[in-house]
Protein backbone atom coordinates (compact mmCIF):
# COMPACT_ATOMS: atom_id res chain seq x y z
CA UNK A 1 0.00 0.00 0.00
CA UNK A 2 1.75 3.07 -1.25
CA UNK A 3 2.56 6.04 1.16
CA UNK A 4 -0.26 8.51 1.64
CA UNK A 5 1.43 11.91 2.71
CA UNK A 6 -0.74 14.24 4.23
CA UNK A 7 -1.78 17.77 3.85
CA UNK A 8 0.16 18.71 6.56
CA UNK A 9 3.56 17.05 5.64
CA UNK A 10 2.98 18.78 2.26
CA UNK A 11 3.04 21.87 4.02
CA UNK A 12 5.67 21.23 6.16
CA UNK A 13 7.95 20.64 2.71
CA UNK A 14 7.33 23.31 1.05
CA UNK A 15 8.10 25.55 3.77
CA UNK A 16 11.23 24.39 4.26
CA UNK A 17 11.74 24.40 0.49
CA UNK A 18 10.79 27.94 0.96
CA UNK A 19 13.36 28.41 3.75
CA UNK A 20 16.04 26.85 1.94
CA UNK A 21 15.41 28.97 -1.40
CA UNK A 22 15.69 32.16 1.10
CA UNK A 23 18.37 31.23 2.92
CA UNK A 24 20.11 30.49 -0.56
CA UNK A 25 19.04 33.63 -1.95
CA UNK A 26 20.58 35.50 0.99
CA UNK A 27 23.86 33.30 1.10
CA UNK A 28 24.53 34.91 -2.69
CA UNK A 29 23.41 38.20 -1.51
CA UNK A 30 26.14 38.31 0.74
CA UNK A 31 28.71 36.35 -1.61
CA UNK A 32 28.00 39.16 -4.11
CA UNK A 33 27.97 41.92 -1.06
CA UNK A 34 31.40 40.56 -0.46
CA UNK A 35 32.69 40.11 -3.65
CA UNK A 36 31.55 43.91 -4.50
CA UNK A 37 33.85 45.15 -0.93
CA UNK A 38 36.67 43.60 -2.38
CA UNK A 39 36.16 44.83 -5.27
CA UNK A 40 36.23 48.04 -3.88
CA UNK A 41 38.88 47.43 -1.72
CA UNK A 42 41.08 46.28 -4.75
CA UNK A 43 40.14 49.62 -5.92
CA UNK A 44 41.35 51.43 -3.43
CA UNK A 45 44.79 49.87 -3.04
CA UNK A 46 44.87 50.34 -6.87
CA UNK A 47 44.31 54.39 -6.17
CA UNK A 48 46.78 54.59 -3.56
CA UNK A 49 49.49 52.60 -5.17
CA UNK A 50 48.88 55.48 -8.45
CA UNK A 51 49.27 58.29 -5.86
CA UNK A 52 52.53 56.53 -4.13
CA UNK A 53 54.30 56.33 -8.32
CA UNK A 54 52.49 59.69 -9.07
CA UNK A 55 54.69 61.25 -6.14
CA UNK A 56 57.96 59.25 -6.34
CA UNK A 57 57.79 60.13 -10.29
CA UNK A 58 57.61 63.82 -9.52
CA UNK A 59 59.98 63.62 -6.55
CA UNK A 60 62.46 61.65 -9.25
CA UNK A 61 61.47 64.80 -11.59
CA UNK A 62 62.39 67.30 -9.45
CA UNK A 63 65.72 65.94 -8.55
CA UNK A 64 66.68 65.45 -12.43
CA UNK A 65 65.70 68.78 -12.89
CA UNK A 66 67.69 70.30 -9.88
CA UNK A 67 70.84 67.84 -11.17
CA UNK A 68 70.65 69.44 -14.33
CA UNK A 69 70.51 73.12 -13.75
CA UNK A 70 73.46 72.26 -11.08
CA UNK A 71 75.41 70.48 -14.03
CA UNK A 72 74.38 73.74 -16.43
CA UNK A 73 76.05 75.93 -13.82
CA UNK A 74 79.03 74.25 -13.59
CA UNK A 75 79.78 73.92 -17.33
CA UNK A 76 78.94 77.72 -16.98
CA UNK A 77 81.20 78.33 -14.88
CA UNK A 78 83.88 76.36 -16.32
CA UNK A 79 83.70 77.80 -19.50
CA UNK A 80 83.90 81.58 -18.11
CA UNK A 81 86.94 79.94 -16.06
CA UNK A 82 88.48 78.80 -19.33
CA UNK A 83 87.75 81.90 -21.00
CA UNK A 84 89.59 84.41 -18.29
CA UNK A 85 92.22 82.21 -18.45
CA UNK A 86 92.37 82.70 -22.66
CA UNK A 87 92.07 86.10 -21.83
CA UNK A 88 94.88 86.78 -19.19
CA UNK A 89 97.34 84.37 -21.32
CA UNK A 90 96.90 86.82 -24.48
CA UNK A 91 97.08 90.11 -22.19
CA UNK A 92 99.78 89.12 -19.62
CA UNK A 93 101.50 86.60 -22.36
CA UNK A 94 104.36 89.73 -23.07
CA UNK A 95 105.11 89.68 -19.19
CA UNK A 96 107.99 87.93 -18.97
CA UNK A 97 109.61 90.37 -22.25
CA UNK A 98 108.42 93.46 -20.36
CA UNK A 99 110.17 92.47 -17.05
CA UNK A 100 113.43 92.04 -18.91
CA UNK A 101 112.56 95.28 -21.00
CA UNK A 102 112.41 97.18 -17.26
CA UNK A 103 116.41 97.25 -17.07
CA UNK A 104 116.20 99.08 -20.45
CA UNK A 105 113.99 101.65 -18.98
CA UNK A 106 115.69 101.85 -16.05
CA UNK A 107 119.05 102.69 -17.86
CA UNK A 108 117.02 104.77 -20.02
CA UNK A 109 116.08 107.50 -16.93
CA UNK A 110 119.31 107.80 -15.75
CA UNK A 111 120.67 108.28 -18.82
CA UNK A 112 118.35 110.74 -19.30
CA UNK A 113 118.51 112.55 -16.29
CA UNK A 114 122.08 112.66 -16.24
CA UNK A 115 121.66 114.51 -19.78
CA UNK A 116 119.46 116.83 -18.22
CA UNK A 117 122.04 117.61 -14.97
CA UNK A 118 124.78 118.01 -16.73
CA UNK A 119 126.05 121.49 -17.88
CA UNK A 120 127.02 121.58 -21.34
CA UNK A 121 125.61 118.15 -22.57
CA UNK A 122 124.78 117.84 -26.11
CA UNK A 123 121.72 119.55 -26.97
CA UNK A 124 121.22 117.89 -30.05
CA UNK A 125 122.39 114.46 -27.70
CA UNK A 126 119.97 115.78 -25.12
CA UNK A 127 116.99 115.78 -27.79
CA UNK A 128 117.61 112.55 -29.46
CA UNK A 129 117.73 110.73 -25.81
CA UNK A 130 114.19 112.60 -24.71
CA UNK A 131 112.87 111.45 -28.20
CA UNK A 132 114.21 107.43 -27.51
CA UNK A 133 112.99 107.57 -24.41
CA UNK A 134 109.92 108.35 -25.31
CA UNK A 135 109.27 106.26 -28.10
CA UNK A 136 110.46 103.52 -25.80
CA UNK A 137 107.93 104.32 -23.40
CA UNK A 138 104.84 104.94 -26.23
CA UNK A 139 105.57 101.56 -27.79
CA UNK A 140 105.91 99.77 -24.43
CA UNK A 141 101.96 101.40 -23.52
CA UNK A 142 100.63 99.94 -26.73
CA UNK A 143 101.48 96.80 -25.55
CA UNK A 144 99.72 97.83 -22.21
CA UNK A 145 102.96 98.77 -19.95
CA UNK A 146 102.43 101.86 -17.69
CA UNK A 147 104.90 104.01 -15.75
CA UNK A 148 104.27 104.27 -11.73
CA UNK A 149 105.93 107.50 -10.81
CA UNK A 150 103.51 108.47 -7.55
CA UNK A 151 105.44 112.10 -6.39
CA UNK A 152 103.73 113.83 -4.70
CA UNK A 153 100.83 110.87 -4.16
CA UNK A 154 99.64 109.53 -1.11
CA UNK A 155 101.80 106.17 -0.29
CA UNK A 156 99.58 103.00 -1.68
CA UNK A 157 101.54 99.75 -0.06
CA UNK A 158 99.54 97.64 -3.63
CA UNK A 159 102.08 99.75 -5.92
CA UNK A 160 104.90 101.53 -3.78
CA UNK A 161 107.43 99.80 -1.63
CA UNK A 162 108.28 102.64 0.84
CA UNK A 163 112.34 102.56 1.14
CA UNK A 164 112.83 105.38 3.71
CA UNK A 165 110.65 107.12 5.94
CA UNK A 166 111.96 111.02 6.46
CA UNK A 167 110.19 114.23 8.58
CA UNK A 168 109.10 116.87 6.57
CA UNK A 169 106.87 119.88 6.76
CA UNK A 170 106.43 120.84 3.63
CA UNK A 171 104.34 117.32 3.25
CA UNK A 172 101.90 115.54 4.55
CA UNK A 173 102.46 112.56 6.34
CA UNK A 174 102.72 109.19 4.25
CA UNK A 175 102.91 111.22 1.25
CA UNK A 176 105.73 109.79 -1.57
CA UNK A 177 108.34 112.58 -1.36
CA UNK A 178 110.83 111.12 -4.15
CA UNK A 179 111.00 107.87 -6.18
CA UNK A 180 113.88 105.83 -6.14
CA UNK A 181 113.29 103.82 -8.99
CA UNK A 182 110.09 103.98 -11.02
CA UNK A 183 107.16 100.71 -11.24
CA UNK A 184 105.61 99.58 -13.80
CA UNK A 185 102.18 97.70 -14.54
CA UNK A 186 100.86 95.36 -17.65
CA UNK A 187 97.35 95.68 -18.38
CA UNK A 188 96.43 97.35 -14.99
CA UNK A 189 98.64 94.52 -12.66
CA UNK A 190 101.64 95.49 -10.94
CA UNK A 191 104.97 93.70 -12.13
CA UNK A 192 107.02 95.70 -10.17
CA UNK A 193 106.64 98.55 -7.48
CA UNK A 194 107.64 101.69 -7.02
CA UNK A 195 110.38 102.17 -5.03
CA UNK A 196 109.78 105.23 -3.23
CA UNK A 197 110.40 107.98 -0.10
CA UNK A 198 107.78 108.27 2.22
CA UNK A 199 107.28 111.40 4.48
CA UNK A 200 106.31 111.01 8.47
CA UNK A 201 105.00 113.50 10.99
CA UNK A 202 107.80 115.51 12.29
CA UNK A 203 108.53 114.31 16.09
CA UNK A 204 107.46 116.55 19.15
Amino acid sequence: MADEKSPADEDVMKDTADASEIQNEELDDDATQDDEQEEIDTRDDSAELDDGDSASLETQVEELKEALIRSQADLQNVRRRAERDVENAHKYAVEKFVKDLLAVLDSMDRALELAETTDGFDASMLEGTQMTHKLLLDTAAKHGVEPINPVGEVFDPQEHQAMSMVESADHEPNTVMAVMQKGYKLEGRVIRAAMVMVTKGASN
